[in-house]
C-alpha cells in the first residue's frame, strides 16, 4: 500500500483487514487508523545482545539466530517438544514441556530460520545451551534468513486479545504509520520544542513503535526511565497539552458563562434571620467562602463555583444561606443529593430554617399521586426550596424560576447529569459541593471550569477520630470494647465492601453483609438491636432503617458504603471497616467522617484479616496518621491516581481521562509543564500560523470527552 490515508479512515482500509480481524481489533478499541497509531506498547523487550552459540555463557540474557535442524516430540514419559537450531558455530536447543503440539509443529518447520531471545541455561549431560518454554513474543520465525536482520533490536510488546498476534498487530500499526500524514499531529512548533525539551510528534510516534537501536531501553513503569526518553516525554506532553487546551474550550469555561436575566441583593429577611439566629458563629473560613458566593450571585454572569470542604466543615449551612438569598429575591432553588438517604437528611435540616409550606422533597420512589402534587407546586412556583436526588434532572420536572442549583458531592454525578440540571434554569447560579477534596495539585491545573472555594479549617470543635488497625487475633478484644461503648447508649457502624460474595473467586477473601451478620451474632453484640443497610434495599426500607438509627432505636447498623456521604448521626462514635484495602484513602476518610460529629470520643477501626499486601498495608497505616482530607487526597493521587476526583463511575486509575499513554498519577510534573504551555499558547508560532491544526488534534484526542463550543 503506497497511498496516503487520513488518520480517521477505518481500519478496514488496511491490507488484509477483513470482517473477522476488524471485529477483533474493534473489541480492543481499534476502529480507525489514529487508534492504531496511538495504540502504544505496554513494554519493550531488549534483544540487542546478539551472540554466537559458541560464545554463550550459562545464565546470560542473549539473542541468537539459527537454522532449524530438528523439530518434534521427544520419546519420553513426559511430553517434551524440542527444536534444535544451528548458527554455524554450534547447536542450540529450545524446549517446551507439556507443549501445544500442533502450534509448535506448524510454526517451527525444518530449514526455517529462528531469532530467539531469553535467559540461556546449559544442560548438564550434553553440555549444550537451551531455552525453556519461551513465550511467542521472544522469537521470530521465517523461511528467509534476511528477515531476521532486524530481530536483534528493541521490540515493542503490545496488549493483545484472542485472535490477534504481536506480529499481526505490529504489521498493521507500521502500515498505518507508513501511509498516514503524521504531520497532522505536529502541534509542537520549534519554539515549544525548545522551551520544553520535546521532539515533533511525527518523529515521536515512529520511535515509540520502532525504537532506534541506539536508544536506551524504556521501562514503562519507571518515571525516571520514561522522562529520559524524548519520544515518550513528547507524547505525554502532547496529550496533556491538548487536555489543558480542550478544557479551556469546554462549555463550562468561565468566559462562556451566561448573563443572568435578574439581579440579586441580600437586603431582605430570610437570609439575615437565619444568619442571626444560628446557635454558633460562622468560622473565618466559612465567612470568606460565603462572601465569595454572595459576590458571585450579585454579578451579572451566572455563578459556577466549586466548594470544597472536609467532612463536617460546615458546607450545608452555606448552601442553606445561598438558597435563602435566592428565596429573598423571589427565585426557586434546588439541592441535589447523590442518595435518597442524604436527600432525606438535607430536607430535615432545611425544615428547621425555611417555611415548611414552601419546602418539598422529591424522590423517584414516591407514589404517582404524591409526586404529581409536588411537581405541580414546583411548576407553579409555590415550592421555593426543592430537595431531591437525580430525580430533579428528569424531563417531568419543570421549574417556574430556578435561580440557584446546589449539587452535593459533585463527584457522584457525571458531566451529563450536571448539564441536564443546568438546562433546568435559564442562566441559574450553580454551587457544587464536595467533601472529597480534589488535590490542589489537580484542581489548580484541571478545574478550569469552576471558581474554587475551600473551607480549610474546622474551628467549632475537635473532630479528631482515633484511627487504628485491628489484627485478626485482636478482634474479640475489639468486640468487648464496642460492647462497652454500646452499653453506654452509643451507636456504631459496621461496614464491609460486598452485599454478597457470589461465586467470584476475586471476592473470596472479602467480607460480605451476611457473613458479617453471622460473625456479630456469635458475639456478645447479639443482644443489641441492629439492621442491615445496602443500596439494593427499596427506598422505604432504607428510610425506615435510617430513621430508627437516627432516633436511637437501633444500636448499630451493618452496611455497605451506602453511608459514605453526608449521613449525620451525632450519637454514633464507632466505625469498623472490613477490607479497608479495597477503598481509596479519600473514600476511607469519607466513611470515617460519619463519626466524630457528637460529644463522645470517636473511634475508627480498620480490620486486617491477614490478606492485605504490604503496599496496601502501608497505605492504610498512613491513613491512621492523617486526619486532613486534603493531605489524604494528595496521597491518594500519588498512590492510586485521580479517578476518585472526576465524575461518576470512573475507576481510580491514572487513566481516568482516557489517556493513551500519559498518566496523571505518574506524570504530574509534565502535566504542570503542559498547563504552563497552554496558558501562553497564543505566544507560540503554531497558534499564530495554524490554530485549526490544534483544534483538530483536541477533537481527535478529546472529542468524546470535552464539548468544544468555540474556536481558539
Amino acid at each position: 500500500m503506497n497511498k496516503e490515508l487520513n488518520y480517521n479512515h477505518d481500519i478496514s482500509t488496511l491490507n488484509g483487514v477483513g470482517p473477522k480481524i476488524k471485529n477483533t481489533l474493534n473489541s480492543i478499541g481499534l476502529n480507525d487508523l489514529s487508534d492504531l497509531i496511538f495504540y502504544f506498547p505496554r513494554k519493550y523487550n531488549d534483544y540487542r545482545n546478539l551472540k554466537k552459540i559458541s560464545d554463550l555463557k550459562d545464565g546470560e540474557e542473549v539473542t541468537i539466530k539459527g537454522k532449524i535442524l530438528f523439530s518434534g516430540l521427544l520419546k519420553s514419559r513426559r511430553k517434551i517438544y524440542e527444536v534444535v537450531i544451528n548458527d554455524g558455530s554450534g547447536n542450540f536447543k529450545i524446549t517446551w514441556f507439556n507443549p501445544i503440539y500442533g502450534y509448535l509443529k506448524e510454526t517451527f518447520k525444518l530449514d526455517y530460520w529462528v531469532g530467539i531471545s531469553g535467559k540461556v541455561t546449559q544442560t548438564k549431560s550434553l553440555k549444550i545451551f537451551q531455552l525453556i518454554n519461551p513465550s511467542p513474543d521472544k522469537y521470530f520465525i521465517s523461511n528467509n534468513s534476511d528477515s531476521l536482520n532486524n530481530f536483534a533490536s528493541i521490540h515493542p510488546i503490545y496488549s493483545l486479545t484472542k485472535g490477534l498476534t504481536q506480529n499481526r498487530l505490529k504489521k498493521l500499526i507500521f502500515e498505518a504509520i507508513g501511509n498516514t500524514r503524521l504531520d497532522d499531529f505536529n502541534i509542537f512548533s520549534d519554539d515549544i520544542c525548545k522551551d520544553f525539551d520535546l521532539i515533533k510528534i511525527d518523529n515521536a510516534l515512529k520511535l515509540l513503535h520502532a525504537p532506534d537501536k541506539s536508544m536506551p531501553i524504556v521501562d514503562i513503569d519507571s518515571k525516571e526511565s520514561i522522562y529520559k526518553s524524548l519520544p515518550h516525554k513528547s507524547i505525554i506532553f502532547y496529550e496533556f497539552l491538548l487536555l489543558c487546551l480542550g478544557l479551556k474550550l469546554s462549555e463550562n469555561k468561565k468566559s462562556t458563562k451566561l448573563y443572568k436575566q435578574h439581579k440579586i441583593n441580600i437586603e431582605n429577611s430570610l437570609y439575615k434571620r437565619i444568619l442571626n439566629n444560628l446557635p454558633f458563629s460562622l468560622t473565618r473560613s466559612q465567612n470568606k467562602v460565603l462572601d465569595e458566593i454572595i459576590n458571585d450571585m450579585m454579578l451579572p454572569k451566572q455563578m459556577n463555583r466549586l466548594l470544597q470542604g472536609d467532612v463536617g466543615s460546615g458546607k450545608t449551612i452555606l448552601a442553606l444561606l445561598s438558597m435563602a438569598i435566592s428565596y429573598d429575591n423571589g427565585f426557586q432553588s434546588c439541592l441535589v443529593a447523590p442518595t435518597e438517604i442524604l436527600a432525606d437528611q438535607h430536607y430535615l435540616y432545611l425544615k428547621n430554617f425555611v417555611p415548611s409550606e414552601e419546602l418539598v422533597l422529591l424522590k423517584s420512589s414516591m407514589k404517582v399521586k404524591e409526586k404529581k402534587i409536588i411537581l405541580d407546586s414546583i411548576k407553579n412556583g409555590k415550592s421555593k426550596f426543592i430537595v431531591g436526588t437525580h430525580s430533579l434532572f428528569q424531563s417531568s420536572v419543570n421549574y417556574k424560576n430556578l435561580g440557584l442549583i446546589v449539587i452535593d458531592e459533585q463527584h457522584r454525578f457525571g458531566v451529563e447529569q450536571r448539564k441536564l440540571m443546568m438546562d433546568k434554569g435559564e442562566s441559574s447560579d450553580m454551587l457544587i459541593m464536595t467533601a472529597t477534596p480534589i488535590p490542589r495539585t489537580l484542581s489548580s491545573i484541571l478545574m478550569t471550569d469552576y471558581d474554587l472555594s475551600i473551607i480549610d479549617k474546622i474551628e467549632h470543635r475537635e473532630r479528631d477520630v482515633e484511627t487504628s488497625i485491628v489484627k485478626k487475633n485482636q478482634f474479640s478484644k475489639l468486640i468487648n470494647f464496642i460492647d462497652d461503648e454500646l452499653s453506654q447508649s452509643r451507636q456504631a457502624f459496621f461496614l464491609c465492601p460486598l452485599i454478597n460474595k457470589s461465586s467470584n473467586e476475586d471476592f473470596e477473601n472479602l467480607m460480605d453483609l451476611k457473613t458479617l451478620q453471622n460473625i456479630l451474632k456469635s458475639t456478645n453484640l447479639s443482644k443489641y438491636k441492629y439492621e442491615i443497610l445496602h443500596g439494593d434495599l427499596d427506598t422505604n426500607k432504607k428510610d425506615l432503617i435510617m430513621t430508627m438509627f437516627r432516633s436511637g432505636e437501633l444500636d448499630f447498623i451493618i452496611s455497605t458504603t451506602v453511608v459514605e456521604v453526608g449521613v449525620d448521626i451525632p450519637n454514633a462514635n464507632i466505625m469498623t471497616i472490613f477490607n479497608p484495602e479495597r477503598f481509596g484513602l479519600s473514600q476511607l476518610h469519607q466513611l470515617r467522617g460519619r463519626i466524630g460529629r457528637g460529644k463522645h470520643k470517636s473511634y475508627c477501626f480498620l480490620i486486617n484479616d491477614g490478606n492485605i499486601n504490604e503496599v496496601s498495608l502501608q497505605r492504610i497505616e498512613s491513613f491512621t496518621k492523617i486526619s486532613d482530607g486534603f493531605e489524604l487526597a494528595e496521597k491518594d493521587l500519588l498512590l492510586r491516581g485521580p479517578g476518585a476526583f472526576y465524575g461518576a463511575g470512573k475507576q481510580q486509575s491514572g487513566n481516568v481521562w482516557n489517556l493513551n499513554f500519559a498518566n496523571i498519577k505518574r506524570d504530574i510534573d509534565i502535566l504542570k509543564e503542559a498547563k504552563l504551555c497552554s496558558d501562553k499558547i497564543n505566544s507560540y508560532s503554531i497558534y499564530k500560523s495554524d490554530k485549526q491544526k490544534i483544534l483538530k488534534n483536541i477533537d481527535l484526542i478529546w472529542g468524546k470527552t470535552i464539548n468544544l463550543t468555540k474556536i481558539l
